[in-house]
């Protein structure tokens, strides 16, 4: 047992498993056990004894071998794009009550047609990212910024709700890749135990942009309208088409499957390679033709194919469509995320992060509701300030969840003897499961009292904070369990989107007619009990992706 997660019975290597970390001898080579781990690439730094997960290939095209500024710079560049991309989703949200007004429909109506957005995100994620897998992250990335560019204009030039709510669904359907793919790029580019940082920084993004978003938006619509929030974001997606034609290449890359020392079943992989470098390193210091060939097989990266191919030049990389990254059909990537829910992690995943992160859109949805009825008496701009709350919450907690996140994957692969599991991803979710549960009772059952604003303000940011845990949590667990497969993944559990929409549709007249104590006291419930559902994935989680790598069904649903 490692660290409480049960080991298998049946597979010498489970899929997710991996060598992450070693010592290193007075020979000054590294070791695991009796192993000579030396000729495979590890980190830098205070990361010395961690091994690369997976294994970076000898081709300076692999994203792997990119610096890490290049990667760095890409990734900020999306993470400023989905900023934009999740404020543009709730940024009208402050002015509901005026536009209700304005198009002489009732509030719940148009929280719930505007909805359907929601809805199209969820749907449209299974063919966006059906074509990222296919042929490529880039183009989806540029088609997605020019839908919202394309939807933004239209929206603010719709003057009745009908061409508003078209446009809306246009730009839905934009926004989808950003649901999916941010997170598949950071498993392209980056390595296991940097993904942590990383994921916490697009979703910090992401919480800015949705809470941020709001804040300003509502003065923009007391001043200006609700139009020219659309306005403004035209002008953004309009600039940001170009940066990311400029500064974001594709990332998609075809690697030697030896070299994904966490991925397959038959055999570790790891040290299969350090076996092979080992014994080919010492056939080459045996050889008085090679000089210091040791240090040499030290540096290398490890891998039993050799590429000579040249470094692609800036030229190339700007190229929108490299050809096909992947050789499934279509139609099988487009099924495939459907299929994927039968797995318990995807599933565990699509109730824990889908469920949780709901929660969020819908009470953003009803703020306007909440806090312009008395006691609160709030304007358009108040509400919006609202969010300052979800901006806080959301900055202090990717501050603190990404780090923490590494760190523990590190550590606890460290006590576990160099073996690191996924499951070790899932201890973040104490932090969700106790101040995420208080969050939603707090706030339900302030507002039923009709404590002062700052008490369920308080507990509104406090669920931003909590969550963040979750989704670093949830999508660090599910690329570590299926990296190969991970767009597929990511999709299945982003049908939460369906989940959001219907909550959506009915929650404003639930709240009017039970009162928000009783409505977020069961979601509350519900959240403790989604959290606690981890404690059997961590223990289990281990023979759950055995069972998945070695059944046939599984073998067919990964294949299909």
């Amino acid at each position: 047992m490692g660290l409480g997660v049960l080991e298998d019975k049946h597979l010498s290597h489970v899929p997710g498993t991996a060598l992450l970390t070693d010592v290193v001898g007075s020979d000054n080579h590294h070791h695991h056990g009796g192993l000579d781990t030396s000729a495979l690439r590890h980190g830098k730094g205070k990361d010395s004894d961690v091994l690369l997960v997976p294994q970076p290939s000898n081709s300076p095209n692999d994203p792997l071998n990119w610096p890490l500024w290049k990667k760095d710079l890409m990734l900020f560049f999306i993470c400023i794009d989905t900023a934009v991309v999740g404020a543009w989703g709730p940024m009208i949200s402050p002015g509901f009550v005026q536009m209700a007004s304005q198009f002489g429909i009732s509030y719940n109506k148009l929280n719930g047609d505007l909805g359907y957005g929601i809805l199209m995100i969820g749907l449209s994620c299974f063919v966006t990212n059906s074509m990222a897998v296919v042929w490529g992250r880039r183009p989806v990335f540029l088609l997605g910024n020019l839908l919202l560019f394309i939807s933004s204009i239209g929206g603010y030039y719709s003057h009745s709700f009908n061409s508003l709510l078209g446009f809306r669904l246009v730009g839905c359907i934009g926004m989808s890749p950003f649901e999916v793919l941010v997170t598949t790029t950071i498993a392209d580019i980056y390595f296991v135990h940097q993904r942590g940082v990383r994921l916490a920084a697009w979703g910090l993004c992401l919480s800015i942009g949705v809470g941020g978003g709001t804040i300003i938006s509502g003065y923009i619509i007391e001043d200006l309208g609700w139009n020219w929030t659309y306005g403004i974001c035209a002008i953004m997606f309009g600039v940001w088409i170009v940066v990311l034609f400029l500064f974001c290449p594709e990332t998609a890359y075809r690697r030697d499957d030896s070299l994904n020392t966490d991925l397959g079943t038959t055999e570790d992989k790891a040290e299969r390679l350090a076996k092979e470098d080992g014994s080919k390193a010492k056939g080459e210091i045996e050889s008085p033709e090679v000089e210091n060939a040791e240090v040499e097989a030290i540096e290398r990266a490890a891998t039993n194919v050799t590429w000579s191919e040249k470094k692609h030049s800036y030229w190339h990389d700007l190229k929108i469509y490299h050809g096909r990254v992947s050789d499934d059909p279509f139609w099988k990537v487009l099924t495939r995320p459907f299929l994927m829910l039968v797995f318990p992690q995807v599933l565990f995943s699509f109730f824990a992060y889908g469920l949780t992160t709901s929660w969020l859109v819908v009470v953003g949805s009803v703020l306007a509701q909440l806090f312009t009825a008395p006691p609160y008496n709030f304007s358009v701009s108040g509400v919006g300030l609202v969010s300052i709350a979800s901006l806080i919450g959301a900055i202090v907690g990717a501050f603190i969840s990404g780090p923490v996140a590494d760190w523990i994957i590190k550590a606890m692969a460290r006590r576990n003897g160099g073996i690191y599991e996924p499951e070790f991803r899932l201890v973040l979710v104490i932090v969700t499961l106790l101040l995420g549960g208080m969050s939603f009772f707090g706030f339900g059952w302030s507002l039923q009292e009709q404590d002062p604003w700052i008490a369920p303000v308080t507990f509104y940011g406090l669920q931003y904070f909590s969550v963040g845990f979750m989704s670093i949590a949830v999508y660090g667990y599910l690329t570590d369990c299926h990296r190969d497969k991970a767009p597929e993944a990511f999709a299945a559990i982003n049908l939460r989107n369906i989940y959001s929409f219907g909550m959506n549709y009915f929650i404003s007249d639930w709240i009017s007619t039970q009162g928000p104590k009783e409505v977020f006291c069961i979601i509350g419930g519900i959240h403790v009990f989604i959290c606690l559902c981890a404690i059997p994935m961590y223990i289990y989680g281990k023979r759950c992706r055995s069972w998945t790598s070695r059944v046939k069904f599984f073998e067919k649903v990964m294949q299909a």
